[in-house]
């Protein structure tokens, strides 16, 4: 998912002027090839063109980020320096653990250094998921794991709505299993107060649950019963059906079966019966740690998947 975020940092606090999100695909059949395909990167350098035309629109700075997929790839250097190209600026590959830290700190952005609830911050992307614990909005222990929808969805395919019913059933158990093994790590830092979760994944499920659409589903609380529900009702759909769904982002369409796996394994391992949607995110959370402390400076952040 390429998104924009372009922000205005006055007096301490950061004013989100403009958001936008455009699903690239941009690590789609890495973990088989090992590279970034063609078509991938000339979607997601279209995507950038466009967010560099908003940016000029609000006289704004740039700052580019990657993650997941640009962490993997052998030819990131090569995609790294088109990305400069169209941007004028260089792009930075963040790893796993400054992006799980990035995340909580935009998460927790509206919590005072007074608030001693143990909160996890859950940031289910594409190629990976990223888990950060903490109070009063300091970071305490967080980890990133190589496990996220596309890449779920690539080693199992059921899920991707091609084969509705007992097949996608049949792929959601393998699935299950897969996600507790590799989530097991999450275990170590439960018991938590709550948990909130960020990004596209719990965005749209949330959106489908209420019938609404994404851009308004900040605080609304997914139960690990919810999520189990918007699951089974993928899982017997096929994808016209889920892109059909009131709520539902069409890129999203085949790969969200595969959140809600991930999204019900985090919660489990976090023994967290509820998740709080939350739209501040990794990209807040950067730009707030590269703000300058005094002035005005309105800037937005570019994220590669």
């Amino acid at each position: 998912m390429r998104v924009l975020v372009v922000a205005d940092q006055a007096n301490g606090r950061a004013e989100e002027i403009e958001h936008r999100a455009i699903g690239t695909r941009l690590g789609e059949g890495l973990s088989e090839r090992g590279m970034l395909g063609a078509a991938a990167m000339q979607r997601t350098l279209k995507a950038i063109g466009s967010f560099v035309e908003r940016a000029r629109f609000h006289g704004a700075s740039l700052a580019c980020i990657a993650t997941s997929a640009m962490r993997r790839a052998e030819n990131a250097c090569v995609f790294a320096e088109r990305v400069r190209v169209v941007t004028g600026e260089p792009l930075r590959i963040i790893d796993g653990e400054e992006e799980a830290a990035a995340s909580f700190r935009g998460a927790t952005y509206d919590d005072g250094p007074g608030d001693v609830r143990r909160v996890a911050v859950l940031d289910i992307g594409g190629g990976s998921t990223e888990c950060a614990i903490g109070s009063g909005g300091a970071v305490q222990q967080c980890a990133s794991l190589e496990i996220g929808t596309v890449r779920l969805t690539e080693r199992y395919p059921g899920l991707s709505g091609s084969m509705p019913g007992a097949s996608a059933r049949e792929a959601a158990r393998g699935a299950r299993t897969f996600v507790e093994q590799t989530l097991a790590s999450f275990d170590a830092f439960a018991p938590v107060a709550e948990v909130r979760a960020v990004a596209g994944t719990p965005a749209t499920i949330a959106a489908i649950a209420t019938g609404s659409d994404v851009e308004h589903v900040r605080g609304v609380r997914l139960s690990r019963e919810i999520v189990a529900s918007i699951l089974e009702r993928l899982l017997d759909a096929s994808l016209e059906e889920r892109r059909a769904m009131r709520g539902m982002l069409a890129q999203r369409a085949d790969v969200l079966a595969a959140g809600a796996i991930l999204l019900g394994g985090a919660m489990d391992a976090l023994q967290c019966r509820e998740a709080l949607v939350e739209t501040n995110d990794l990209l807040l959370g950067y730009l707030l740690r590269r703000a300058p402390t005094d002035g005005n400076s309105t800037r937005p952040s570019l994220r590669q998947g």
